[in-house]
């Protein structure tokens, strides 16, 4: 394994902790059939109650990960970079770290937020961590071939700053209606998965956002309203039940490796392949730390240098053969 992907792997391994209210199997299936539209409840009435709400959801419910949001090891190095770097550091000393930022994905049961740990060099301040992950959140590209990135092209970050109580994002861009060809669903879950990764950049918990256009308030952001501070949706609407954390798509890893994610599944079942084009080389299963919530996972994986396919799964209990949630990554083992 590289030097870069040993550091990533590392800071990754721990980054899987949730915490999530528990729920049936058939209410989980029964919440996620669609993505469930934005609804008023989502908008805070008032910053006095975004405030208040914003510590008591944080203590309660947010990604244990996303509050603490680890850096990769290893010795800073001084950043040469432009004044405007796409990668949220500001100048000044720099530090590899792992950014997180969401991405949208299918599922089997529709376009879901799936978490990404990108590597950048950035400055070593929660501000620059909070600037990395908004910027990748708008216009960065994933690193899984199966995720999209979901804002239209053009849009830009003017600030992004946190006071204490509210995180407010000031965009650039033609963001105040729908554009042409974008339901009304996937832009709920582009706003959704823009106040994710800032939450998760930031890692104070689930804070109200404010959204901005051009320094200004505007009633709606991609047609969606936004004149008031906003929520994230309640992760069992919005995440893929079944997500994998490291490796990461694309990596080099050493036999044996590691595989840590988090699921939402029956009895907490998780199943995983190795493959090799259709042919499974290694098959397993494991169990996530809770049924039925999004909570971690992790396995070891022993097989011989070669490209892999890492296919990680929950089951149909139904027996009806219908889809499972499902996320891979592309490996090359050495």
């Amino acid at each position: 394994m590289s030097q870069p992907d040993d550091e990533l792997s590392r800071v990754l391994h721990d980054a899987v902790a949730d915490v999530r209210p528990r729920g049936s199997y058939d209410d989980i299936r029964s919440r996620t059939d669609k993505v469930v539209p934005m609804k008023s409840r989502w908008i805070l009435p008032t910053l006095a109650v975004a405030a208040v709400m914003a510590v008591v959801v944080a203590g309660a419910f947010w990604l244990t990960s996303d509050d603490t949001t680890p850096s990769p090891s290893g010795t800073p190095t001084q950043g040469t970079s432009s004044p405007q770097p796409t990668d949220g550091a500001t100048g000044g000393a720099t530090s590899r770290r792992a950014v997180p930022v969401y991405f949208v994905g299918d599922s089997s049961h529709g376009p879901k937020l799936y978490r990404e740990f990108q590597a950048k060099d950035t400055c070593d301040t929660d501000a620059c961590l909070l600037k990395a992950a908004t910027v990748t959140a708008l216009s960065g590209t994933p690193q899984d071939a199966d995720y999209t990135a979901p804002w239209p092209d053009g849009t830009g970050l003017r600030n992004v700053a946190y006071d204490g109580d509210a995180l407010t994002i000031d965009l650039v861009g033609d963001l105040h209606d729908r554009p042409a060809g974008m339901s009304q669903a996937d832009a709920e879950l582009a706003v959704q998965q823009l106040i994710y990764s800032a939450q998760a950049g930031l890692g104070k918990g689930r804070v109200p956002v404010q959204l901005l256009l051009d320094g200004k308030h505007s009633d709606t952001v991609l047609g969606v309203p936004a004149s008031e501070p906003l929520a994230a949706g309640n992760p069992d609407d919005v995440e893929a039940l079944v997500q994998v954390d490291a490796p990461a798509e694309g990596s080099t890893v050493s036999s044996p490796f590691t595989v840590t994610g988090r699921a939402a599944t029956f009895e907490a079942n998780v199943v995983w392949e190795l493959k090799q084009g259709d042919t499974v080389a290694k098959k397993g299963f494991t169990t996530a730390q809770e049924c039925c919530t999004l909570s971690p996972y992790s396995f070891q994986v022993t097989a011989p240098p070669g490209t892999y396919t890492l296919v990680v799964h929950d089951t149909d209990e139904s027996g009806q053969n219908l889809p499972v949630d499902q996320d891979t990554k592309q490996i090359t083992v050495q």
